[in-house]
């Protein structure tokens, strides 16, 4: 007796409901329908009618009702990438923020209130949801995350490039000494920029500390300032440019034939101040004391813009006699 074997359709999983469930397996030679839902192989002797049976016994509807639902394992990847990319979306605008508080130099106190009204005016964003930072948050992103990063990148260009230090001591409003530096870091193509690097709190202003200071942070950092460094400027304090026992003198002692340079607005204010010396100290006189008549008299500056008017002249703001200061 010859047996027909049956032929496999694919057909047979399109038109059935069960069919998202069932693929086509082959076994010992055998043509058998998997059943996902049941994770069993059937004999499919009969034809597409084997397959109708499995459909309605006991186990494949228990097995069907149990599997609804159930996510897959791509589409439970793809939502845990959505979210990272959401939460990694969320800490770029936290960082990004951040600049911005520090490059207008805005209070960080502002950061109390700035979260709440971004989550209110865009109330649909995901984005927005998940910003959550302070002002503790926000000075720590400068500080350890921003500012660390920026450190870090200028370091690496002013070991690859030939630099100048920009140098100046001065005292803050709480009493406190600090010595800034900047570099002017000749980068590719001839393009100069001028970079803040560090500012140094101190207690002794003199010209071996201060050259102290400059050369620990130089070593602190790695920075390679002996066969870099090609330039140093500064006011002409005798601690700074002095020919004996200055910053100047032990730097030129330590990097022979670097390029030295006074601050060109205190040559100028030290021109100014003598010439000033040869005029009679009434000239001076006069012109505060003119000052003084009017800043102090609301009736007397009223009359001044009258006059200006009545000269057909621009009304100008009268400016204060500058102190005998450098800047």
């Amino acid at each position: 007796m010859v047996t027909r074997k049956p032929k496999w359709s694919i057909f047979w999983l399109v038109s059935y409901a069960y069919s998202s469930y069932g693929t086509q397996s082959v076994k010992y030679s055998l043509i058998l329908y998997r059943c996902k839902a049941c994770k069993c192989d059937i004999k499919i002797t009969h034809g597409k009618g084997d397959l109708v049976k499995h459909e309605y016994t006991s186990k494949h509807t228990k097995s069907c009702v149990s599997t609804v639902g159930q996510k897959t394992i791509t589409s439970m990847f793809a939502e845990k990438t959505k979210e990272m990319t959401t939460e990694m979306r969320a800490k770029e605008a936290e960082i990004r923020i951040a600049g911005f508080v520090a490059e207008h130099n805005l209070p960080f106190k502002i950061m109390e209130h700035l979260p709440d009204l971004m989550r209110a005016v865009c109330s649909d964003s995901a984005i927005a949801k998940k910003i959550k930072c302070g002002p503790t948050k926000i000075k720590s992103i400068i500080t350890n995350v921003t500012g660390e990063t920026h450190r870090q990148n200028l370091i690496a260009l002013m070991n690859s490039n030939k630099f100048s230090l920009i140098a100046d001591e001065s005292t803050d409003r709480s009493c406190t000494k600090n010595l800034c530096l900047v570099a002017r870091i000749n980068c590719n193509n001839n393009n100069v920029k001028d970079y803040f690097l560090a500012l140094i709190p101190i207690h002794d202003a003199t010209g071996a500390a201060l050259f102290e200071h400059i050369i620990q942070f130089f070593n602190k950092y790695g920075i390679d300032f002996k066969q870099n460094c090609i330039g140093f400027a500064s006011d002409g304090a005798n601690n700074m440019m002095g020919g004996q026992n200055s910053v100047v003198s032990r730097i030129k002692e330590l990097i022979p034939g670097i390029f030295v340079m006074k601050c060109i607005c205190h040559s100028f204010h030290l021109c100014a101040s003598y010439a000033c010396e040869k005029l009679p100290e009434e000239v001076e006189k006069f012109a505060r004391y003119v000052y003084n008549y009017f800043s102090n008299s609301p009736k007397r500056t009223e009359e001044l813009k009258e006059f200006q008017q009545f000269a057909n002249v621009s009304p100008v703001k009268m400016l204060h006699p500058s102190f005998n200061t450098a800047l």
